[in-house]
């Protein structure tokens, strides 16, 4: 859902949702709400500001579930994240075509993380939720015509994560 209100000469966006589901391997109801606010100033450049947050949920996988002896897990938990991200938007014209740069900075925190561990190509799970972490970054995006006729995008993004798994010191799989 989203509402626009003015003022002050500046146009404001709220825009609100929410994902439910329903996991009925262990009857757990997942809400995930998330919302953002904007902002678009009546300037002489084109520019649009955003606030996001969101609470999100990630079933796992059956090979997420599996413990590395090779039991289900049946009492697993669902991933769990929290995002926060600050945004803009700026349009604007260059050799006489429209051109948008966005820019974004986020942080994510995490929870009930499944760790896993990759041997070659094998990717072997933890089956349990014995990690937390977060992921936070900058990312920027210039889209538009750099050769007439050919929409086209340059990105560049800085990605920081750390995970940290309970009793990792001892873990053996």
């Amino acid at each position: 859902h989203t509402s626009t209100f003015e003022r002050n000469r500046t146009r404001f966006f709220l825009s609100a949702g929410i994902r439910a589901s329903y996991w009925d391997m262990n009857n757990q109801f997942l809400l995930s709400p998330r919302i953002t606010f904007s902002a678009k100033p009546d300037w002489k450049r084109d520019l649009i500001f955003r606030l996001s947050t969101g609470y999100y949920f990630q079933p796992p996988f059956y090979k997420e579930m599996r413990m590395p002896d090779g039991r289900i897990n049946n009492d697993i938990e669902p991933q769990r994240s929290i995002h926060l991200l600050l945004g803009g938007d700026y349009i604007f014209t260059m050799w006489d075509r429209p051109f948008k740069l966005t820019g974004e900075a986020y942080y994510k925190w995490l929870s009930n993380l499944i760790p896993y561990k990759i041997e070659n190509v094998r990717v072997f799970y933890a089956g349990e939720n014995i990690s937390a972490g977060f992921a936070r970054g900058i990312d920027f995006n210039l889209n538009g015509e750099f050769v007439r006729g050919a929409e086209s995008w340059m990105t560049l993004s800085l990605l920081q994560t750390r995970e940290d798994i309970v009793g990792d010191e001892i873990l053996v799989w």
